[in-house]
């Protein structure tokens, strides 16, 4: 069950299967330094990294972000040995294609998202964009919005980007400490912060991940500050050039709501990034592996109360 394969072994192996950062030996990392166990465990033909979620009541359950990867079945011979541990509740998995298993309650990530192919010039990006998102880069450009990479120091000043956003759209946000734990297992390799700046006062940033050849736009923010400036366009815009520059082949602006439905909770966001050209990806969702049945139905149970009390 448990993998004996290296750093560098492991991340090949999740590189070979098609795999994303977030089940890259680092991500792993993250989530411990954060105080989560994480199990790691491999195949011939399959990889999987599975991180221990707590839950009310002394439960838990193990999370296997974007993964299995490879052969799902041969990987849940292994989760299946999980359920001698009394304190497990489920296994949520999120596999390449589907399995015969009960679908989640909750998706934690994206099925659907929208992806760049950066094998093309500048130009030709440029051209493939719609015009008003081209139009919006230039106006950013032209106002005096510049974009930089930060560092370590700038990540307050980011997080309070983030919260105030969160505010806004009345979502949860991670802790602080979150974004430092993930810079330090990331960064620089891994990580990037790039922050967009008008006359000193910071407008849009963004935290973007890199591993093999995928740029993936993780967590972001704005300012209701020079709304007008149009920060957020050129932000995506020069990140779009730094993973161009770092020989990055895709570029992943994260979740979009599915089809096309306008009163989605996402919709405006989905145009935003739509804008820059591109293709959706939709993925196979989350499913969920049962090892205390009696346990699930009364976290299930709870999960319906909770959307029923007034915010």
């Amino acid at each position: 069950m448990i993998s004996s394969l290296t750093k560098e072994s492991w991340d090949a192996k999740v590189i070979e299967h098609g795999g994303s950062i977030l089940q890259s030996w680092n991500w792993g990392k993250f989530n411990e330094s954060l105080g989560q166990k994480v199990h790691r465990f491999s195949g011939d033909n399959f990889i999987c990294q599975a991180i221990e979620t707590e839950m009310p009541l002394n439960k838990k359950y193990l999370y296997c972000p974007r993964g299995p990867l490879g052969d799902t079945a041969a990987a849940l011979v292994d989760l299946k040995k999980f359920e001698q541990d009394r304190e497990l509740v489920f296994a949520r998995i999120e596999p390449q294609h589907a399995v015969n298993l009960p679908r989640a309650v909750k998706d934690i990530q994206p099925t659907n998202n929208w992806l760049l192919s950066l094998e093309k010039t500048e130009e030709e990006l440029l051209i493939s964009m719609r015009p008003k998102t081209r139009y919006n880069i230039n106006l950013a450009q032209r106002k005096g919005v510049t974009v930089r990479v930060g560092e370590e120091k700038d990540l307050l000043t980011v997080w309070q980007l983030f919260l105030e956003t969160a505010r806004r759209n009345q979502i949860r946000l991670h802790p602080q400490n979150y974004y430092f734990q993930m810079w330090q297992a990331l960064a620089p390799d891994q990580m990037k912060i790039l922050i967009a700046e008008y006359q000193g006062q910071t407008l849009a940033a963004m935290i973007l991940t890199l591993f093999a050849d995928q740029a993936t736009y993780l967590h972001g923010g704005s300012s209701v500050a020079m709304k007008e400036a149009m920060a957020p366009y050129v932000l995506h815009w020069e990140a779009i050039r730094l993973a161009k520059n770092l020989n990055m082949k895709t570029y992943d602006f994260g979740g979009i709501a599915p089809g096309s439905d306008d009163k989605h909770l996402w919709s405006g966001i989905s145009r935003f990034k739509k804008g820059f050209g591109g293709f959706e990806v939709i993925y196979a969702g989350a499913f969920d592996l049962i090892y205390s049945p009696i346990w699930y139905n009364i976290y299930k149970q709870g999960r319906k109360l909770m959307r029923l009390v007034p915010k």
